[in-house]
């Protein structure tokens, strides 16, 4: 029995618990996490034996250092999932599965450094290289002239464009604005290739200049 498991188990009644209020049967836990019957029986017997779970009424209660360890992992989970889903852009069923495998892996300090990013971004990008003030660019692509060369910081809303995401336009990656068209529509180089991004897109393409 791995340690995962254990740690599904926990967020799976503090999940279905209500935040801990109501016992959760063996066979809701079973449900919600994906792992043999065997292996939650286990997992669920030596929770109890390190007092992070108690039986009552028929079911399973987070004690207070199990509601804190559970707290943990969900934590984690929604970071990862929000991650995936609106910085990377999955679907976010994918996502939320991904986040269950990665979840068990990932230090807190990670998880931190990840929910900062998510918040901002830019700012972030701005404060790991040690830039200063000036070099904090809240500009989009609409700001910049023709032949600049740039790097995407944020993407607002990346998750419902996904498109920028086919076409490698992430943040982090280098862009050539080539041409301003008359509609304010504008057409940039990334990974060797020529796209026109119309205004509308473009302004929710957050970059700074790199040359």
């Amino acid at each position: 029995m791995s340690s995962s498991v254990r740690e599904d188990c926990l967020e799976a009644i503090l999940t279905l618990s209500g935040k801990g209020c109501r016992p959760v049967s063996e066979a809701g836990i079973g449900g919600a996490v994906d792992a043999d019957t065997a292996e939650v029986v286990a997992a669920l017997r030596t929770l109890v034996a390190d007092e992070d779970i108690v039986l009552q009424d028929g079911g399973y209660l987070l004690t207070p250092q199990g509601k804190t360890a559970a707290e943990i992992v969900f934590r984690k989970h929604r970071v990862l999932e929000c991650f995936l889903s609106e910085m990377l852009g999955m679907d976010t069923g994918a996502a939320s599965k991904e986040a269950c495998v990665l979840e068990h892996g990932v230090s807190e300090e990670t998880i931190d450094r990840l929910s900062t990013y998510i918040q901002d971004p830019g700012r972030h990008r701005a404060m790991r290289r040690g830039a200063g003030a000036g070099r904090h660019s809240r500009h989009t692509l609409l700001d910049f002239a023709e032949g600049d060369i740039m790097e995407v910081t944020m993407i607002r809303c990346i998750g419902k464009n996904r498109r920028l995401i086919d076409l490698g336009v992430i943040p982090g990656e280098k862009i050539v604005l080539q041409r301003k068209l008359g509609n304010n529509a504008v057409v940039v180089t990334v990974k060797g290739a020529d796209i026109a991004l119309s205004p509308e897109i473009a302004s929710t393409i957050f970059a700074e200049k790199t040359a």
